[in-house]
Formats: structure tokens, C-alpha cells, sequence
């Protein structure tokens, strides 16, 4: 079988209505080609920087369904007159998405559902506008590093007869995971008690199983699973002019600005679980009254910024102030609402289980059921760098660790270690267990022999979700609290 690609589908005439600075010239008869002609521009840079192939369908004319293939370029389709570019998108879609990975372009809702149902993504025009910035800011910033002209000039594509695009010189060969390695990757989670294990690699599923009396489409609980949605929300906030990272959590939680400590504080602290807050394990309970204040009265027992406290405490804090600057700023949006709109449906998830006390407030530590499908949503994101939630820069941001712990941050863990002298595999989950003052991370990685690109998201009884982006790779794993080994795990699918 020959190896998948990656397809984005551009529906042509949604983009041309939807950004603003093609939109003039499209609602003009007389300067309609001077609009195709900047998206194509534009779509043509985003291929030569990312790959793959890009095929933009318009509606057209003519009675026969014509195309263009440029060398090396995209590929344009025009309907026939009794066609329309939403059909044969559809078409597309579901003749390949089972096979490779496609993305469909367009605003229209309907199309979205149809696609998604074939196996697609679908991207909203406003996403592929971000997505076609990013891609000419990288093409600038690899066009300053060119030391000479032959340089420039090959990189253009006038280098003679024998240049080969920089997107398809520089792309590596597709891996792909053996089903000798998949069938024990399997084995291994079903012997450990798993219930369910679902293998994406290049935008397919390539394995998935259930054992155990599990079906599929059955829900479960992935427990603190649900930190890494509201880390993805606090960085949405950013992006928004909500809040900064560096700001004191006192400016805007008061009763904390009497405190020495507390005072110091800040909004990555919080997010790191590195302020020096009291874990609060009682905040997982229901029945409370006010887990938000229980939350901001709990004791510091560290200082700001050297421990890693690993409990809800601080990030039922984050609540608290997300939900007053959402207040201050005379938004109807509470922090759960937000947190759908911003995060759940550029995902394609709907509203979760969420866990409230007497005064409306989530736990945001755990609460969110998911089939092992949707909580893959996460984990495409991730092999796309945050995309469609976050910018490359958040993204990055997002993932990077702090210096009390390198592995873990806002709700993330990453294999950073492995990389670096003397790696320390070790049992995370199991070492959470451990009172926070005889916790050691220094060193600390997930697996020693997996890519230090993997990104992990945890949950109680070995609830998993990994992204290797090098790999284009997303495993989810669920099941029941056994003696699981990631470090096994990872090396039986990856050997």
C-alpha cells in the first residue's frame, strides 16, 4: 500500500467572500481575477512552506468540469455549470479521507458535518487566513536567512532543471507504524487492564481496539485529561488581551494582595503548579459550597515559582480570575461558556460534564467524559501545533515546562528530557502519589526511548492521550487503574 498524503481542499469562492481584503475586489466584476489571482498566490506560498498537495475548487461555467495542474503547484478545479465546488468537495472527501489525511476548507456548515462524516477535518476560512500567515512569516524568516543570491534564486525555483521545491527536498519519508508493533502495543494495554486504544498516524486511524466489555462510542471518564482544555483556554485568553502570563494573580484575586507570597504569584505559576499552593485535594469533592474560595484561602507552602505542587488548588485559582476578568470587561461569557466557544468547537466537541459546586463553579481538574475519537481532537491539535485553537507561538509556549518541573505545564507533559544526559524514565502517575516535597523531576521523562516531540496528557488509572508530531502520530489509550508502563507501552508501538 503506498504511503498516505496530506490534502487541504480549498473551496474558492468561501474564501474569496470571507476574507476581507479579497472581498473587495471579489464583489467587483471588474477586479474579480485580481481576487483569484492573490488567493491562489497566497495558497500557492502556504504549499511551498508546508507540503502536501492543495487543490482549491471553484464554481464554474463551463458545461464540462475542467482542471489546471501546475508543476509543482496546486491543483484548480472549476464545477460544471450543473456542478457546484461544495459537491465535488464532498466527492473528494469521501473518495480519500479514509485513506489519507484531508483538510476541507469552507464556511458552509452543512459541507463541514458531510466531510467530518467521511473522516475529513474541516477548517473554516477564517482558520486558513491564520494558517496562510503563519506560512508566509515562516517563508520570510527562511528567505532572511539566504546568504546569497544563487541561494535566493534556487529557492525561488530559477536554480536550473534539477531544483526540487524546498517542500517536497525537505520533507522526510512517511513512518509508518508496523502491524507487528500495533498488535502489541495492543496486547500490552489489554493485559494492563485497557479498554479501549485508538491509533491515528497521517490523519487515519490505523488501529482500534476494545477489550474488556468496551464498545465503541462508549464515553469514559478521563480525569486530568480536562487540565489540558483549560491550559488551551488560558492561552486562548492570552491571545485575547484577557490576561498575560507575567501579571500578578493579586491585581486581580484582592484578597490575596495582603500576603507576602500569595502576592508574588503569578498567572503561569498558577497554570504551572508551581505557585506554592497548598494542593487542596478537598476541592475534588462534590457538595461544596465554593471550591473557588476554598481554592484562594488554601495555605502557601512553598515559595512562588521553586515547587512543583502537582493538586486543583491552584487551577480552580485560575477559574476564579478568568471568570472576574471576563466580569471586568462586561463579557456574558462565563469561563465554561469560553471555554466551549474558544476551545470545544473549533474542536468539534460539544459541552462537557463538568462537575459544579453550589455557586455554578467547575472543578476544572477533572470532570470531562470523552470516547477515545473525540479526545483524539486534542491530539491532532497537537501535531498541528495548536491549530485551530492557538497561534505556533502560544502553542510552544503552551508546552515548554517550567524550571521547577521541565516536563509538565498547563496541563501538558512532554519527553523533553529524553533527549538531554542521564534521561530518568519514571512512573509519573505513580510518583504523583508521593507528597509533593519528595517529588524529584530533574530528569524526568516519559519514555527514554520515544521522540523528545512527544506530548502527553494524563488522567488517574493510566488515561492517556500522546502526540509525536514527528511521527504524525496520536494514540489514545483508556482503561482501569493497573501497573501500566508508559515507557513499555510506547516502546511495543514503537520498536
Amino acid at each position: 500500500m503506498s504511503a498516505p498524503h496530506s490534502f487541504l481542499l480549498v473551496d474558492g469562492h468561501s474564501v474569496l467572500h470571507a476574507w476581507p481584503e479579497l472581498r473587495r475586489n471579489q464583489i467587483v466584476a471588474s477586479k474579480r481575477h485580481v481576487a483569484r489571482t492573490d488567493l491562489l498566490k497566497r495558497l500557492r506560498h502556504y504549499q511551498d512552506m508546508k507540503g502536501g498537495q492543495v487543490v482549491v475548487v471553484f464554481d464554474g461555467t463551463q458545461a464540462q468540469m475542467t482542471e489546471e495542474r501546475e508543476k509543482n503547484g496546486l491543483q484548480i478545479i472549476y464545477a460544471a455549470s450543473g456542478d457546484s465546488a461544495d459537491h465535488i468537495l464532498e466527492k473528494i472527501a469521501a473518495k480519500y479521507a479514509r485513506l489519507h489525511s484531508v483538510r476541507v476548507v469552507s464556511a458552509d456548515t452543512m459541507v463541514g458535518e458531510t466531510v467530518m462524516a467521511f473522516g475529513a477535518d474541516w477548517l473554516s476560512p477564517e482558520m486558513l487566513k491564520s494558517m496562510c500567515d503563519d506560512a508566509e512569516k515562516d517563508m520570510r524568516g527562511h528567505i532572511d536567512k539566504l546568504t546569497s543570491r544563487r541561494q535566493m534564486l534556487a529557492w525561488l525555483g530559477f536554480g536550473g532543471a534539477g531544483f526540487i521545491m524546498p517542500a517536497e527536498a525537505g520533507k522526510p519519508k512517511l513512518q509508518i507504524i508496523k502491524p507487528s508493533a500495533l498488535t502489541n502495543a495492543a496486547r500490552y494495554s489489554a493485559e494492563h487492564r485497557g479498554h479501549a486504544l485508538l491509533i491515528r498516524q497521517h490523519g487515519r486511524i490505523i488501529h482500534e481496539s476494545y477489550a474488556d466489555g468496551a464498545q465503541r462510542g462508549e464515553a469514559r471518564r478521563i480525569f486530568s485529561g480536562t487540565k489540558s482544555f483549560w491550559g488551551l483556554a488560558a492561552m486562548a485568553a492570552v491571545e485575547d488581551g484577557l490576561l498575560a502570563l507575567d501579571e500578578k494573580v493579586a491585581d486581580t484575586i484582592s484578597e490575596w494582595q495582603d500576603d507576602e507570597r500569595k502576592a508574588k504569584v503569578t498567572v503561569e505559576q498558577l497554570l504551572d503548579f508551581t505557585g506554592g499552593l497548598e494542593r487542596g485535594l478537598k476541592i475534588h469533592e462534590d457538595g461544596l459550597k465554593d471550591r473557588n474560595q476554598m481554592a484562594i484561602k488554601r495555605p502557601m507552602v512553598a515559595t512562588p515559582g521553586k515547587a512543583f505542587i502537582y493538586g486543583p488548588s491552584q487551577l480552580q485559582v485560575f477559574h476564579e480570575l478568568l471568570k472576574r476578568k471576563l466580569a471586568k470587561q462586561k463579557q456574558k461569557d462565563s469561563p465554561t461558556r469560553y471555554l466551549e466557544k474558544r476551545v470545544l468547537k473549533p474542536l468539534r466537541l460539544g459541552s462537557q460534564r463538568y462537575i459544579p459546586d453550589a455557586a455554578g463553579n467547575p472543578l476544572l481538574a477533572a470532570g470531562f467524559l470523552m470516547t477515545v475519537s473525540q479526545w483524539a481532537k486534542l491530539g491532532e491539535l497537537l501535531l498541528r501545533e495548536g491549530a485551530p485553537v492557538l497561534k505556533p507561538a502560544s502553542f510552544h509556549a503552551l508546552i515548554e515546562g517550567s524550571s521547577a518541573n521541565a516536563a509538565y505545564s498547563f496541563g501538558f507533559w512532554n519527553n523533553h528530557a529524553a533527549g538531554k544526559d542521564d534521561p530518568r524514565e519514571i512512573d509519573i502517575e505513580d510518583h504523583l502519589e508521593n507528597d509533593w516535597n519528595k517529588q524529584v523531576w530533574k530528569r524526568a521523562c516519559l519514555c527514554k526511548d520515544a521522540p523528545i516531540d512527544l506530548i502527553a496528557c494524563f488522567g488517574s488509572g493510566y488515561q492517556r492521550l500522546y502526540a509525536i508530531p514527528s511521527k504524525q502520530l496520536v494514540i489514545v489509550r483508556q482503561g482501569q487503574n493497573a501497573k501500566f508502563s508508559d515507557g513499555d507501552f510506547l516502546r511495543a508501538l514503537l520498536a
